[in-house]
């Protein structure tokens, strides 16, 4: 593939054109999906550091289900509280370093522009305000109103679960699946969200973030967080082990604040520390009207709203909006 055009207004972009899982390429080529495989699921990456964190949670910082058969406020709020401790953590260390203390400067930033202060757009006048409302009152809060019901379902007998155990095969085909799950969930999801009544009346409220920060990842109108959040729901109906679930969640909670995070790469001098945000979801921030999906499963592709970051796409998904605005 030929190199991109550089196109304007970015601060930086990647110099090849967007790649897909090549999972779904034919011939099929194993040398390809295996490293694919290695690079965002094995290696030290998010998904390794959050599948650690889902353990840790499950095993340690989840209340036991004696205490979550009861519908009882108490432990609904320890969640609560959790949750935005971790969202915090997350959202609030990446936001700390990449925007206020600035330890990498502008290296890998997808857009030089700051995060919007005194716009009326956003609430109190300041966009990380705002994304901070947004991702507490609405992300968190739907966040522990799944959790909530998926363990007291566990805790009586409603929902069914699995163990590493008793399935260590289903367990390791959960992992494997749980990135083209969401790429599907995502993709559709988002296609629906982007219906002019519901883009108008809910999300708009997260498309306000043209410029993206770790905060506005999960920054969303209480509508969109319900159906964006859902999916984790399939393991009320699946049985499968509770860790999958919480990782689960934690992909669809906490990894929006790397994916949003303005930055493709985070490093520590010129030391890579972890892959952040992708070009691909940029591009739809910047454009709207391409890339609804992930890099997982190529639906954008299949469905003629790809765009992959050079100047010839961006010329077709105008023309592409032009002959549908006529329409």
């Amino acid at each position: 593939m030929s190199k991109l055009n550089r196109a304007t207004g970015w601060n930086y972009q990647p110099s090849e054109p967007i790649k897909y899982n090549p999972l779904f390429d034919f011939p099929p080529k194993l040398d390809l999906i295996f490293g694919w495989m290695i690079k965002r699921w094995v290696s030290i990456s998010r998904f390794l550091l959050f599948f650690v964190l889902a353990l840790i949670l499950t095993k340690y910082l989840t209340p036991s289900l004696s205490i979550m058969g009861e519908v009882d406020y108490s432990w609904v709020t320890y969640l609560f509280m959790r949750n935005t401790a971790l969202l915090f953590l997350v959202a609030g260390t990446l936001h700390l370093y990449l925007h206020i203390l600035k330890v990498q400067g502008d290296d890998y930033k997808f857009l030089k522009k700051e995060m919007a202060k005194n716009n009326k757009k956003f609430k109190f006048r300041n966009q990380v305000y705002d994304n901070i409302f947004w991702s507490v009152f609405s992300g968190v809060t739907i966040w522990t109103f799944y959790e909530a019901i998926y363990w007291y379902g566990v805790a009586n007998g409603i929902v069914g679960t699995s163990s590493f155990q008793s399935s260590p095969i289903q367990f390791f085909l959960w992992i494997l699946c749980l990135p083209l799950i969401r790429g599907v969930h995502f993709y559709s999801i988002h296609r629906l969200l982007h219906v002019p009544f519901l883009y108008k009346h809910v999300h708009v409220t997260h498309h306000r973030n043209v410029n993206t920060g770790p905060w506005s990842g999960i920054s969303m109108h209480p509508v969109e967080n319900i159906i964006y959040q859902s999916s984790p729901l399939i393991h009320i109906f699946i049985p499968t082990d509770p860790m999958i679930f919480t990782l689960h969640l934690i992909l669809v909670t906490l990894n929006p604040a790397f994916t949003h995070s303005g930055f493709e790469q985070i490093k520590n001098k010129k030391t890579k520390l972890l892959d952040s945000a992708d070009f691909h979801h940029q591009l739809h921030h910047r454009y709207f009207d391409c890339n609804y999906g992930n890099m997982d499963v190529p639906l954008d592709v299949w469905f003629g709203t790809h765009h992959d970051g050079s100047e010839e796409a961006t010329k077709a998904m105008r023309l592409r909006m032009k002959g549908a605005a006529t329409k």
